[in-house]
């Protein structure tokens, strides 16, 4: 092998993307120490909540976008309380309103930060609020403090790694006109059609214990690429190979449990996944994707304890299973003949 090839290329980086890589990596590493250290409830969210604020085109956080990006989080997190409150209780009429509401999620240009807050709020507080009502309410608060939490280690990383540039250059998308009435509809129709059936199945028999497979569907159908045929494969071995690196990583801290080796372990993941996430290749979007997933199910592994060694296998299955289920039900329903029909005419 030659010298020059490292698994690591940080060497070969401008400063300004070397210093984007070391933001990303200890930064994640530090707010999952953080969280998991107070080990308060939904902690693992924490660390994924935080990488949007590190991510490579991401801008450092300002007074006004954190007061925007909690007051998103509060409001969703409001809405999916009072949802749960009113019409939980009747099934035949919560279902077909929470698939109205779906539906009008993925088909407005409004709300564009508080979307993937709102599908959040409007599933997992209405099924933990089977459980109780009161349960329902703690786990709206702890996604805010979840929120607040993540913002506040953000502004901390960003201040001992300042953000002085844009790292990777975006692909400057944000000026193509918005896609057309009857695109949003076809859109919103497919999405709807692909997460409804199993927003129903969860609801109807409480399957609250494989919430993951829900959020990552209900979360994915937002990524425009689960639903092209190129990417959407790519998707897959992308999670899986986050979950594949939980695995390893959790394997490792069960042979010497320690919370500052925890931190090393997921800082050589971090940066083994930046050196691909700011790379700038037509690829890099999927090790962001990896890591995410990699950091949501090692915190909540790590966070079960005893059960922990039992749980990850499953976690990574369940990852598995939604991938699989969306790339399958997204390429039947773009077969479906009224959708061509619809597509065609337009």
């Amino acid at each position: 092998m030659s010298g020059n090839s490292s698994a690591i290329t940080i060497a070969t980086f401008p400063s300004v993307q070397l210093q984007g890589i070391l933001r990303y990596a200890i930064g994640s590493a530090i707010i999952m120490m953080v969280a998991l250290g107070f080990d308060y409830q939904l902690a693992y969210f924490t660390p994924v909540l935080a990488l949007n604020f590190l991510a490579p085109t991401a801008k450092a956080p300002t007074l006004k976008s954190s007061a925007g990006f909690l007051f998103s989080v509060g409001i969703a997190s409001f809405a999916g309380v009072v949802f749960s409150r009113f019409f939980l209780a009747y099934p035949l009429v919560f279902l077909p309103l929470l698939a109205l509401i779906l539906f009008h999620i993925y088909y407005t240009t409004a709300l564009q930060s508080m979307k993937v807050w709102l599908i959040i709020s409007l599933l997992l507080i209405p099924m933990m609020s089977l459980q109780s009502a009161e349960l329902g309410s703690i786990v709206a608060v702890n996604l805010f403090v979840n929120a607040l939490l993540a913002v506040l280690l953000a502004w901390v990383i960003n201040f001992i790694f300042p953000n002085t540039g844009t790292v990777v250059a975006s692909d400057k998308k944000n000026a193509v006109d918005q896609p057309s009435a009857r695109q949003r509809f076809i859109s919103a129709i497919t999405k709807s059609m692909v997460v409804i059936p199993v927003v129903v199945v969860f609801f109807v028999f409480n399957w609250s214990g494989s919430m993951l497979i829900l959020f990552f569907i209900a979360i994915l159908s937002m990524n425009p690429a689960a639903a092209n045929k190129k990417t959407s494969v790519a998707m897959i071995l992308a999670n899986l190979g986050g979950g594949l690196a939980a695995i390893i990583v959790f394997n490792l801290l069960t042979a010497a449990t320690s919370f500052i080796y925890s931190g090393m372990l997921t800082l050589l993941v971090g940066l083994l996944f930046a050196n691909g996430l700011f790379s700038g290749k037509p690829t890099a979007p999927l090790f962001g994707m990896a890591f995410s997933t990699f950091l949501l199910i090692l915190g909540n592994v790590i966070s079960l304890a005893g059960e922990a060694g039992d749980i990850v296998w499953a976690r990574v299955f369940q990852i598995g299973v939604a991938m699989v289920y969306m790339v399958i039900t997204f390429r039947l329903i773009d077969r479906m003949g009224f959708i061509k029909k619809l597509k065609s005419e337009g």
